[in-house]
């Protein structure tokens, strides 16, 4: 039995600190500028610019991940009310941002190994699907890489447009054709609190998605094509640019981290780390897979001994009630790992001690 200690909750956000971001303020307050497009945003996105190694207008800041890729298919979608393809495997804000967007969902499965939409597996599905498809989103799941070349091509061949959710792929995103959506939620590796961005490299589509988070304004002052309010304040892109100034450091720890995780879970065969887990992939999830489905069982027995576990992305997006209604495919490896994928406790306070202690109670929860 387990000795029920502390509780090791699941996740601890780590933002900037209050010291590094008063330079960031003081200019606030000195620039009386709050919000639209301001000095400290357009800076924010020069600074993203270089990281990603695109030009400034490459990158468009948002309010939040969720309006990105809204606005991002929104702006793509080669008809107004057709299905946008996406896997059901997937964070439930996916198929809101294609709602939103004028879209219905059409939820795919995904590859056991990638746990990600392969994109000749779907070339080939198309014949199949009789709806009008007017997009697609390919995820990378939990901040995994994804080859952006190849959806580029996808949509070469198909004429399918697409827009790449990769909320939590900071450190492995790159530029590509297609939108890639960035999120900068709290509970990212690179996060501000609430925030994204999107990476474009079509100055058409990135202008057009800029236009599209501000009203519809492209040269002028005059709404031209659909749009809202989704701007990034000057706090939020404070917060943002102290992020990148200690960017280094945390990439760093991150990655220190994982590697604690992959040392001490060495030699469970019970599971297995899921895609894109490693010391050289700052994330600030750990997702591991079962052998077995022992997902529901395993939280429990997790939660009874203080540590906090969940299915981050629950049965997956098809079995959402608001979703329920929506077409879809066969879906097995999605049930599949839905009833084996299960997030374990992961921030950078961790220690050893209590990253032992979840292996044990792992273990423990496996036994029982």
């Amino acid at each position: 039995m387990i000795e029920h200690s502390a509780a090791i909750p699941l996740m601890k956000p780590c933002l900037p600190d209050r010291k590094a971001l008063e330079p960031y303020l003081d200019e606030i307050d000195k620039n009386r500028w709050y919000t639209n497009n301001g000095p400290l945003e357009r800076r924010f996105e020069e600074r993203l610019a270089k990281t990603f190694g695109v030009e400034a207008h490459q990158i468009i800041c948002v309010s939040n991940g969720t309006q990105a890729l809204s606005i991002s298919l929104r702006t793509v979608a080669r008809s107004p009310a057709g299905c946008c393809l996406m896997p059901s495997f997937t964070f439930a804000a996916t198929p809101h941002a294609a709602v939103v967007a004028g879209l219905a969902p059409y939820f795919l499965d995904v590859e056991p190994d990638s746990w990600a939409l392969d994109p000749q597996a779907i070339k080939s599905l198309l014949p199949s699907i009789e709806l009008p498809i007017s997009a697609i989103v390919p995820v990378a799941p939990f901040g995994s890489s994804i080859d952006i070349d190849a959806w580029d091509v996808f949509h070469y061949e198909t004429g399918i447009p697409v827009v790449i959710d990769a909320a939590a792929g900071f450190d492995h995103a790159r530029p590509g054709n297609s939108p890639v959506i960035i999120s900068l939620h709290a509970t990212k590796a690179m996060g501000i609190g609430e925030g994204g961005f999107v990476l474009c490299g079509d100055d058409r589509i990135a202008d057009e998605i800029r236009a599209g988070r501000n009203f519809g304004f492209i040269n002028q002052r005059v709404s031209e094509i659909p749009g809202t309010n989704a701007k990034l304040s000057e706090f939020g892109a404070a917060v943002g640019l102290a992020a990148l100034d200690i960017w280094p450091s945390t990439r760093v720890r991150l990655c220190d981290l994982a590697g604690h995780f992959v040392d001490l879970f060495a030699g469970l065969d019970c599971l297995s780390f899921a895609p894109g887990f490693s010391v050289h992939n700052a994330i600030t999830t750990c997702n591991v897979a079962f052998k077995e489905p022992l997902a529901s069982s395993v939280i429990y027995e997790l939660g009874q001994t203080g540590v906090e576990a969940r299915r981050w992305w629950n049965y997956g997006c098809h079995k959402e009630p608001v979703f329920s209604g929506c077409a879809k495919g066969n879906l097995d490896v999605t049930e599949y790992l839905t009833e084996r994928v299960v997030g374990l406790p992961y921030f950078l306070d961790l220690d050893l001690k209590q990253i032992k202690r979840i292996r044990d109670a792992v273990i423990y929860a496996v036994e029982r």
